[in-house]
């Protein structure tokens, strides 16, 4: 999974450098393009002559973008889609795709519910911990962003108030550890602080008096502003938003919830499958893929059936890390043998390097067993490969294989790094992240392995199954949760007892599902159809398909939608074949 930040630059935000490729793009997309950016800069204005570094968090401001982008769904519908370029086509469906995110946010209320899985925007602003210091003026900008934390946390306990008044509240039943997310952040001194972290090391451009001076004040800054407002945030859950969690578990208990659901199952899948679909394709590839698993289970010639299996597949110590180093070790040893695989199957490679790291600490005891954290291509870090050190217990050597391919390269890494290298795309295009894309793309990967040679080990084999079987059940348990009124008991239980995930993965996975309404749905469904053009591309081109042109036609766009990505693949054989007569 790629890590999404909460605190989110504007939508679409385009450089001057772009102005004379504007002229290129239909002129309704661009007069849209130009509207939205006057849009943000006035937003982004406004916060910043406020000292606002952190995005305003605001009811009248949710209205305010509400109005404006029915403002520009409505100029966008009159637009003739058969006077399009096919790279305006593109432009006008994933323009249209954001802004129905927009609309959707107002519309069934979820900004008043900014807590998702195992994140929100207090977790996620954490993640400015990582800020890199290296000049007096970026020093005077991390002071300035850490003393608008608390207007940013009291806007959002705010609008958390309005959502608990009108029952848009996270259910109580998977809320039991969640206080971690915000009670570690309420450390004795500001030393002890993530937010203290760019403050710990001296940088060389700045002076020893200098350097002192400003220590001094985030010393003051982190105790007066950081730690005292996750101090009130605590106080807020313990005494308003805990005590009011809704009991009931599915988005179906939100208002007019039904309908909110299948709304995220059309934009987490990018398709107009219904939920009942969804779940259909669910079950059948669950089917699928344990009938393979099975197989792996009668050639390693385990003396038992499949429960007994993944008992001792949880439970052996040959396959569990003896210490941190040794799973960070593991998987850079994976990730780099990849990359020497890469060119086989990629004719373009991103110019970006990625590192290993832990998942930070004060993430970690309730997060996934690994993520992507990408970086700017302009910043100065290198992409991240996030592995969980934490729980040893509960890491799999034997899926450290699918979860690197899937999180480092081909998967996350590669395709978001390519992404943001694509200059022929409008700036919004190359940030832009659509999961149903972007997590089928990591899915697929994992598949790719096969192609590269790795799970050659049984074990290994049946850890990419356990992984791929994970991405189905999450088709039938998040439809089951959200649509179907399955209890969190039944949740765990089905993935539990159809993948050999350990007994913690299952449990902070389904309280991902439940807390994250369609997500889970991403995945398999991008990976479906992925594999569905691949087949049809091989079947058109024959011994004429080249897999690097095919792989590099699939990343060609960035981040798409699934109705998009066939229409390319409809292209490519095409363009290929007018290729082949040509020659």
């Amino acid at each position: 999974m790629k890590v999404t930040l909460l605190l989110s630059a504007p939508l679409l935000l385009l450089t001057p450098s772009l102005q004379a490729q504007q002229k290129s793009i239909h002129k309704d997309i661009s007069a849209a393009l130009t509207a939205v950016k006057a849009f943000d800069r006035s937003e982004w204005k406004r916060d910043s002559s406020s000292h606002h570094p952190l995005r305003s968090q605001t009811e009248s401001i949710a209205l305010a973008r509400y109005t404006f982008y029915q403002k520009i769904a409505a100029n966008l519908s009159s637009i003739n889609k058969k006077s399009l370029s096919f790279d305006d086509e593109v432009n006008l469906e994933l323009l249209n795709y954001q802004i129905h995110d927009e609309l959707a946010d107002y519309e069934y209320q979820a900004y008043l519910n900014p807590l998702i899985s195992d994140t929100g925007f207090h977790a996620a602003l954490a993640n400015r911990g990582n800020t890199t210091i290296t000049s007096k003026k970026e020093a005077e900008q991390y002071l300035i962003l850490l003393k608008d934390i608390p207007r940013f946390m009291d806007e959002n306990i705010q609008l958390m108030r309005k959502g608990i008044s009108l029952g848009v509240i996270q259910p109580r039943e998977v809320l039991n550890g969640y206080e971690t997310s915000y009670t570690q952040h309420i450390v004795p001194t500001a030393e002890q602080s993530v937010f203290w972290k760019p403050f710990a090391t001296k940088p060389a451009a700045i002076s020893e008096g200098d350097w002192s001076a400003l220590q001094a004040r985030a010393k003051t800054v982190v105790t007066t502003d950081v730690i005292s407002s996750y101090q009130k945030l605590k106080v807020f859950f313990d005494q308003e938003y805990l005590p009011k969690a809704r009991p009931t578990l599915g988005a179906s208990g939100f208002p007019n919830g039904k309908a909110y659901y299948e709304d995220r199952v059309r934009q987490f899948t990018t398709t107009a499958l219904s939920s009942e679909e969804v779940y259909q394709i669910g079950l059948q590839e669950v089917a699928r893929i344990r009938a393979e698993m099975d197989k792996v289970i009668r050639d390693v010639k385990f003396k038992g059936d499949f429960k007994e299996f993944v008992f001792f597949l949880r439970n052996d110590p040959q396959f569990r890390p003896k210490t941190a180093d040794e799973l960070l070790k593991d998987a850079a040893f994976i990730a780099k043998t990849v990359e020497g695989k890469l060119p086989a199957l990629f004719g373009k490679l991103p110019r970006q390097p990625f590192t290993v790291v832990p998942v930070p600490q004060y993430l970690a005891p309730n997060y996934t067993s690994g993520r992507y954290s990408g970086a700017s291509i302009s910043s100065k870090r290198a992409g991240e490969y996030w592995v969980n050190t934490s729980n040893l217990p509960s890491r799999t050597l034997y899926t450290l294989e699918s979860l690197t391919l899937h999180e480092a390269v081909p998967g996350h890494h590669l395709q978001t790094s390519l992404t943001q290298e694509l200059t022929n795309l409008p700036e919004f295009r190359r940030n832009l992240y659509i999961n149903a894309f972007g997590e089928g793309w990591g899915l697929y990967s994992e598949y790719l392995g096969h192609e590269m040679g790795f799970y050659k080990d049984p074990y290994s084999l049946f850890g990419r199954l356990t992984y791929e079987m994970w991405r189905a059940c999450r088709l039938v348990i998040d439809v089951g949760l959200h649509s179907k009124g399955w209890t969190r008991d039944q949740a765990v239980a089905y993935l539990a007892d159809n993948t050999a995930l350990s007994l913690h993965e299952v449990n902070t996975e389904v309280n991902r599902y439940i807390l994250w309404p369609g997500q889970a749905l991403a995945y398999k469904m991008g990976e479906l159809k992925i594999k569905e053009m691949r087949r049809k591309a091989e079947a058109a081109l024959k011994e004429d398909f080249d897999v690097r042109a095919f792989h590099d036609m699939v990343l060609s766009n960035g981040s798409v939608t699934l109705s998009i990505l066939e229409k390319m693949t409809d292209r490519f054989i095409e363009q290929q074949q007018a290729g082949k007569k040509k020659s």
